[in-house]
């Protein structure tokens, strides 16, 4: 059994006499709470510590030693770097990788490299719970059952389930999904998908029409508008910052979800917010914000008055499956880099 996290910082050594203290790595987790570090082959020191860092001033004190940074949720900026002289390798157990400032790091000549399509199963399978969550209403019917009378009352809650349509819900065998960014957890979907019986549209890039939409793709607005589930998959960069705003959503059906396990900001919170409060679209769920951990009062989705949303703390990753393939990536990474051949290198 995996167990993750940990109630001190730790420190091991497997130091080698012939080389000098000055050459051997110094590997560093800043945050051992996501995911047990496995054991390194080559000489070094290894310091872990259990909490996530809270500023940058305690990020520099657990970094300014380190040769080898190992980093999951916490960016490490150019300012980060400029105090920590010995720093060489960056290995980010993740996959987003928005953060990273490639000319500083290339500057510096550190190596930066990734964990890409760890946790593809794994998000995957949560954005189909999203899914059903959505489209099920399960929070809300959970609600109104631990909360109140209304069932005893009625005799029944299925007047709950259409909001403003009025109508029951789609099976799947009725659900037309678009999936908005088709990478390997694009494909993941599309594939469980279909085994639910959805017809999957996978949709171009946006601004992308006619004759150079790509074979066996739909164009982006075309997608939107016949969508009965949009699947947000795609990676955060600038170009897709807002990409589902008020233009799109007003475009969308009025049966449609929005599910967004991709990255905070992808999907603009104010304008979803307005979309279920003013029922443009019938439901939405995510698993990302544009500021995480969100905070009432900033996120608008965090308002109690948003209807039929499903919201959970960016988790979609965690299984057991993703921590392995995280460790192995990890150790491959870091052991590759060692010897002069590092994988999946951002910078």
């Amino acid at each position: 059994m995996i167990q993750v996290g940990t109630n001190v910082a730790q420190t091991q050594l497997k130091m080698s006499s012939s080389i000098s203290p000055e050459a051997q790595h110094h590997v560093v987790c800043l945050e051992e709470c996501h995911c047990p570090i496995p054991g390194f082959s080559f000489p070094h020191t290894y310091t872990g510590y259990a909490s996530v860092p809270l500023d940058e001033e305690e990020i520099v004190s657990r970094l300014h030693d380190a040769t080898i940074a190992i980093t999951t949720i916490v960016p490490i900026t150019p300012e980060i770097i400029s105090q920590c002289p010995r720093l060489k390798c960056v290995f980010v157990m993740a996959t987003g990788v928005e953060w990273v400032d490639i000319p500083a790091f290339t500057a510096r000549g550190i190596t930066v490299m990734n964990a890409p399509q760890a946790n593809v199963s794994s998000v995957a399978e949560h954005a189909i719970a999203l899914y059903f969550s959505s489209r099920r209403r399960v929070v809300s019917m959970h609600n109104l059952v631990m909360d109140g009378d209304e069932w005893a009352e009625k005799r029944t809650l299925v007047h709950r389930f259409g909001g403003g349509l009025g109508e029951p819900p789609h099976t799947t065998q009725q659900e037309v999904v678009a999936i908005v960014g088709y990478g390997a957890l694009g494909r993941r979907i599309e594939m469980i998908a279909r085994a639910l019986g959805m017809q999957v549209l996978v949709a171009e890039r946006k601004g992308v029409m006619g004759a150079e939409v790509r074979e066996g793709r739909v164009g982006f607005e075309t997608a939107l508008q016949r969508a009965t589930v949009v699947m947000i998959t795609a990676a955060k960069r600038a170009e897709t910052v807002d990409l589902i705003s008020e233009e799109e959503l007003k475009s969308m059906r009025a049966d449609a979800l929005v599910i967004n396990v991709a990255r905070g900001g992808i999907v603009n919170e104010g304008a979803l917010a307005k979309a279920l409060k003013e029922e443009w679209i019938a439901g939405a769920a995510t698993d990302v914000f544009d500021g995480e951990p969100p905070v009432r009062g900033q996120s608008l989705l965090l308002d109690k008055g948003v209807p039929n949303l499903t919201v959970s703390p960016h988790i979609a990753w965690f299984s057991e499956s993703t921590i392995r393939n995280l460790q192995d990536l990890l150790v491959r990474g870091v052991e590759g880099y060692v010897e002069g051949n590092p994988i999946n290198v951002v910078c």
